[in-house]
């Protein structure tokens, strides 16, 4: 099955841009034969924040549930979340959806949903 990927890219603080994590995950996903079907983008917004107040992420998990995507790709974990508590949940949610995750940047291997 082809993998119909959503790229999440986010940054902390308004100074910062998203440009490279885009840039990076949109090459990956060229070289590896998925169909970006979407970008999800929360800038200027903290990862410690919940779902409800990052509304790029809110949109990637509702098109996940809904099997719009069959995969996430995301710079790093820490883009994901910074509450363990929420990337638990995450990860638990992929994993009932049978949802993969792709990590660019990971110092340890990958979650595979």
């Amino acid at each position: 099955m082809r993998k119909r990927v959503g790229i999440y890219l986010r940054v902390s603080t308004d100074g910062q841009t998203t440009q490279n994590q885009r840039r990076e995950l949109e090459a990956v996903a060229d070289r590896s034969g998925w169909e970006v079907v979407g970008v999800y983008e929360d800038a200027g917004i903290s990862g410690s924040n919940s779902r409800d107040k990052r509304p790029g992420f809110d949109r990637l998990l509702n098109d996940a549930t809904a099997r719009k995507i069959n995969m996430v790709a995301a710079w790093s974990v820490d883009r994901l979340g910074r509450s363990l508590q929420h990337l638990v949940g995450f990860l638990n949610g992929l994993q009932a959806l049978n949802c993969n995750l792709y990590l660019h940047q990971r110092p340890c291997s990958g979650y595979r949903g």
